[in-house]
């Protein structure tokens, strides 16, 4: 048996290795001392108190033991591959006699190099990578489609020291390096990591006006324009995005003289077009202003004024999707200019930058302060991701792209060498009847065959014979990959440049092993630019194919196809269906839908999982206000009834005082309605096998709302039950949906439990981690800041959003706030998997309320809090949150007019019986809390206005010294 160790282990520290090690290598695991103790988990005995922990695999009939951890004096409560709280009593687990038969399988192992990394999954790196993993930045690292260049740039990540960031275009791809950073709990507590979008990182330096313009926008605004000589939308918008607006970083936009006077090769237009190209730019800028959009690029020059170094190291992902002044800016926020690693494929450009490796370190040379070694640029070749028919396939598009355009830097030149592990087939077929309706028939429910077309306008075509909803653009179908691609008529429908593309280009240019390097000889020729697009996206379309590639042509015999091998078109197909299930559907459009693809999340939910809306009113705002007016001036029995219901659910005391006032007699007894309420709306989330919910789901939707505005998720995690949340939250419910109290399912969690001590002890470690968000967005001071879910101040930012209602008019009326004791009394029976016992800790808690006060000048304070006196804090009146994709203010998500009185002496709010005396509470509690919210706002007014008074002051002392 052979050892693979964690890279971050030194087996020299580690008590008993060296000869454990020859007992496992000579397959001895009983001296080993190995005993089972979870799902390919393992613990081995070194000594009388140290344990490792391991796991076993194989690879080419080879068998390894991978060590995960070291775990001292037994501590296994510490460990990260076990869930916290987990005891292991060892005396009661038997030995293990041999390893297991059939153990999961690697798919690869450098032998040479007997060690392994791990993020979701274990990864040993082959000898290219781990040169790559072993130097030190700057570094700028080129790899294709499935070559590991973010598993090595995340892994080389976890050295980094203090504030580091990582940024790359597409929120998803955020989202997922994230979740691969922290897989298995890791732990570095010697960083502060921040994953960004690039849109998330400008708003981080301050929030724009309006919103990012995009190819959909300005193709919607040119098609409107009348009488244009040039009408090529994709052309035009890289022109803009990547000559006018993105190379430079001296200026936001060329001048017209500048534009006009460009080189030959320095813009895709020729000189007698610019100026017609120009006349439509400076309607394009009249445009952002008048649709309140923004222009990343030119909004990325403003910002050079406002950005500050703040990051140690920085990780810039598909650095090919970006221009010059986008990642200039980028770089300005590092305090060590050469604190960077850059990954990208210029061949994988199908957003219009205009971007080039050579046009990079043009940057890098003309900026000096950047501090960056050009010459440490390092190309992964191999591809782990696509079977070698398919990396095949793309490497001739590659060839082709070579002999007809010559090199466009070194850094692109190079062939991609295939390792997949899995196999496929490249089908060429004919656009013919038959085999569309095979297609169709054997793929339209599968969630692993996606249909893929040039253009966003080629898309109707293919939808007429493909009933899939994963139909995607080019643009779209970037960073996707699913086991089958069908290319649909891609070169068809633009026959007139892939003729262009393949002119001059033999049959013995497309025969060599390695790419040979030559530049263009003649600079006025614009092919590439021109036609870089369309032979990047064929690049782009293939290696989506995990496995198998189905390329359909209405027209066959076209010059191009025959160079790339594509010669005899089949008419007829014979395949196999593979229909999905309706959960994986499920979670195919929720995972669109992070990806931005709504428009292939909704034809899912409509035409696959056929969600219907609810029949039956949801009561929210106005509708709320409407069967409110209804209940009580118009005296309708029905509405009363319904406003009872709703009054009940969010314990809304002033609804039961309209009521009783209105003589309904259940509001004077409302604990009797409970049961009734009960058993009306709740009984199918309480069933051990909830086939009527499930039946609901499959019909509305996993997020379908109930009358009272809940999810099936909020209902779930108010009740406690684990089962049902573990089962939504597999078929992808959202987490970031709120009720009418302003509460996502986490924060009912929290509610419930910070008032319920079986709750809190019996539920809430079950379903906390399944409920939890990634992160909180919040905006201080104009700036996104991301909480993340590691952080204290997530928490206690949660828990307080989730005691609003309880705490918050107690503690007013008493001229205070929240403060250290209403968190310790929430917190009390939380479970160590949810909260540590340092967190608990009363010093701890007051620590982090004074630290992020919103006056403190300490660089790491979030401005979370406004002390209202010594040790009581409510929230900075100009937080906002990120809620549903909009910004809230914190006191427009949780409603005021709901903050109801209650002394603490009295009686349960469901059986009080004193009607007069509670409705004067609730009238007097509410204004006075008002009062004191009002104080709060106008003290902070006051304070604002002196802090400008003094600046002012400084201001013209500064003047008046330099006369």
């Amino acid at each position: 048996m052979q050892i693979l160790l964690y890279n971050e282990l030194d087996p020299d520290i580690i008590n008993g290795f060296a000869k454990w090690r020859s007992f496992m290598e000579a397959d001895d695991l009983k001296s080993a001392d190995v005993k089972k103790i979870g799902d390919n988990l393992y613990r081995a005995r070194l000594n009388r108190s140290d344990r490792l922990l391991l796991s076993f695999y194989r690879h080419n009939g080879e068998r390894y033991a991978l060590v995960l951890e070291y775990l001292e004096s037994h501590d296994y409560a510490g460990s990260r591959f076990l869930r916290h709280g987990t005891t292991v009593d060892e005396d009661k687990i038997p030995p293990l006699e041999e390893a297991p038969a059939n153990p999961p399988v690697l798919a690869y192992v450098n032998a040479a190099h007997p060690r392994f990394n791990l993020l979701d999954k274990v990864i040993s790196f082959d000898k290219n990578q781990q040169a790559v993993y072993a130097l030190e930045p700057p570094l700028v690292i080129i790899g294709s489609a499935g070559s590991g260049k973010t598993a090595l740039t995340l892994e080389k990540l976890k050295g980094c020291r203090g504030d580091v960031l990582y940024v790359t275009l597409s929120p998803y791809l955020v989202k997922n390096s994230r979740d691969l950073y922290y897989a298995h709990q890791y732990v570095n507590p010697h960083q502060q990591v921040d994953f960004l979008s690039f849109d998330e990182f400008l708003e981080s330096i301050q929030i724009p006006n309006g919103k990012p313009v995009n190819f959909r926008h300005f193709a919607d605004w040119l098609s409107r324009l009348p009488r244009l000589a040039i009408k090529d939308a994709h052309k035009l918008f890289e022109e803009f995005r990547g000559v006018l607006t993105g190379p430079s970083v001296e200026a936001a936009y060329l001048e017209r003289g500048e534009y006009l006077n460009l080189g030959v090769r320095q813009s895709i237009f020729p000189e007698d077009e610019r100026p017609l190209v120009y006349d439509i730019f400076t309607r394009y800028l009249v445009f952002l202003q008048e649709q309140r959009l923004y222009d990343s690029n030119i909004l990325s020059h403003q910002y050079l004024q406002k950005i500050n170094p703040r990051y140690d190291f920085v990780v810039v992902d598909e650095v090919q999707d970006f221009t010059n002044i986008q990642l200039y800016l980028i770089l300005k926020a590092l305090r060590n200019p050469s604190g960077f690693v850059l990954c990208g494929d210029s061949n994988q450009i199908v957003h219009p930058n205009f971007f080039s490796w050579s046009k990079l370190k043009s940057l890098f040379f003309t900026h000096g302060e950047l501090q960056a070694d050009t010459g440490m640029v390092c190309i992964l070749h191999t591809n782990y991701r696509n079977a070698p028919q398919v990396t095949e396939l793309a490497n001739r598009i590659l060839l082709l792209k070579n002999a007809r355009f010559s090199s466009i830097d070194r850094e692109s030149n190079y062939l991609v060498h295939s390792n997949g592990h899995v196999q496929g087939e490249v089908l060429f077929l004919q656009d013919c009847d038959n085999i569309r309706r095979e297609l169709d028939a054997k793929t339209r429910a599968s969630t692993r065959f996606a249909v893929v077309v040039m253009h966003a306008e080629q898309k109707a075509a293919a939808q007429r014979h493909f009933n899939t909803p994963l139909v995607f653009s080019i643009q779209e179908a970037k960073g996707l990959e699913y086991d089958n691609i069908i290319l649909y008529n891609f070169l068809s429908d633009e026959d007139k440049r892939f003729r262009e593309i393949s002119h001059g280009v033999k049959h013995e240019d497309l025969q060599q092993d390695e790419l040979r390097y030559a530049r263009a000889k003649d600079k006025t020729d614009k092919s590439l630019e021109i036609y870089k697009f369309y032979i990047n996206a064929l690049y782009v379309a293939l290696t989506r194919a995990v496995r198998n590639l189905y390329w359909i042509e209405a027209n066959p015999k076209q010059r191009l196809l025959d160079l790339i091998g594509l010669r005899d078109a089949l008419d007829t197909l014979n395949l196999d269906s593979q229909d999905s299930s309706l959960e994986e559907w499920q979670r195919e459009a929720h995972k669109l839908e992070l990806q931005g693809k709504q428009e292939q999340a909704e034809r899912i939910r409509r035409e696959i999982l056929q969600q219907q809306a609810p029949d039956w009113p949801v009561y929210r705002d106005e509708s709320l206000a409407h069967l409110h007016q209804q209940a009580i001036r118009q005296g309708d029995r029905k509405a009363r009834l319904a406003l009872f219901e709703y009054a009940l659910v969010y314990e809304d005391r002033y609804f039961l005082r309209d009521l009783r006032l209105a003589n309904f007699k259940p509001a004077r007894h409302p604990a009797h309605g409970i049961k009734q309420l009960q058993q009306k709306y709740y009984l199918p989330y309480m069933a051990k096998n909830p086939l009527a919910l499930r039946n609901q789901i499959n019909r509305l939707g996993v997020d379908f709302r109930n009358p009272f505005n809940q999810t099936p998720l909020m209902v779930a995690a108010w009740l406690g039950n684990a089962v049902l949340v573990e089962e939504l939250t597999a078929r992808d419910a959202d987490t970031g949906l709120t009720n009418n109290n302003g509460f996502t399912a986490f924060q009912i969690a929290l509610q419930q439990a910070s008032k319920d001590e079986k709750y809190a002890r019996q539920h809430l470690a079950d379903i906390y981690s399944l409920l939890e968000p990634d992160s909180l967005s919040i905006q201080i001071d104009g700036k996104l800041q991301k909480l993340d879910k590691r952080s204290m101040e997530f928490f206690l930012l949660n828990l307080m959003i989730a005691l609003f209602y309880r705490v918050l008019p107690v503690n007013v009326m008493g001229k205070g706030g929240y403060c250290s004791q209403d968190i310790i009394d929430a917190i009390t029976h939380f479970p160590a998997e949810v909260l540590t016992s340092q967190r608990k800790q009363r010093a701890y808690i007051s620590g982090i309320f004074a630290k992020n006060e919103m006056y403190r000048p300490d660089p790491y304070n979030r401005k979370l809090f406004y002390r209202v006196r010594h040790g009581h804090y409510l929230f900075n009146p100009t937080l906002m949150l990120r809620v549903e994709s909009e910004w809230v203010n914190i006191y427009d998500l949780l409603n005021l007019d709901k903050l109801a009185y209650q002394p603490k002496n009295t009686p349960d709010w469901w059986d009080n019986e004193e009607q007069q005396s509670w409705d004067q509470w609730l009238d007097d509690g509410r204004e006075h809390i008002k009062q004191q919210l009002q104080q709060v706002r106008g003290a902070l007014l006051n304070e604002a206005l002196a802090m400008l008074k003094i600046l002012c002051e400084q201001e013209l002392h500064k003047i008046q010294d330099s006369s």
